[in-house]
């Protein structure tokens, strides 16, 4: 098990039966921000998966998906129970996961897909340091309508220097 402390949470990596984390991630208001729907969690060994547990209750994952070791980069995602929205907690189990996936993976890139109708989550990215690299027009359909989906990244270098502000 992969254990990595924050400051009043922690990051503990999942399990093939997690059924908790399975009952949160089929939440209809979790699904509507997932990019496509699964069961969770996948066993994949392109990805790192992370409960985010506060006071030991879960309020959410944070991962590194389609991780490509050799050209050391992976996709940041991360959800949040609607009820520990707005508290900072994704913010910093993003901090933690991104310093992680610098030092203790050995990654140079990461990147993040948004919503156009999630502007928290672009506000959230933007804040962490990430650049806008470009739009998938009208990539995303919910609620009868299409939306485009913005990809970000951020390199190490770019991450080191951004800690440093």
């Amino acid at each position: 098990m992969v254990l990595f402390k924050g400051e009043g949470f922690y990051l503990r990596s999942t399990c093939k039966d997690d059924s908790e984390l399975k009952e949160l991630i089929n939440r209809e208001e979790i699904l509507l921000n997932m990019s496509e729907k699964r069961m969770y969690p996948q066993e994949m060994p392109s990805e790192i998966i992370f409960r985010i547990e506060k006071d030991s209750k879960l309020i959410g994952e944070v991962s590194l998906k389609s991780i490509k070791w050799f050209n050391r980069k992976a996709e940041l995602s991360i959800f949040i129970a609607p009820e520990f929205q707005g508290q900072g907690m994704g913010k910093k189990a993003l901090k933690l996961l991104m310093k992680h996936a610098f030092d203790t993976f050995n990654l140079h890139r990461l990147e993040a897909e948004v919503f156009e109708y999630n502007a928290a989550s672009k506000k959230l990215i933007e804040e962490l340091g990430f650049k806008l690299e470009g739009t998938l027009r009208e990539a995303r359909y919910y609620n009868g309508k299409y939306w485009d989906i913005f990809k970000y990244s951020i390199l190490e270098y770019e991450f080191r220097d951004f800690q440093k502000q």
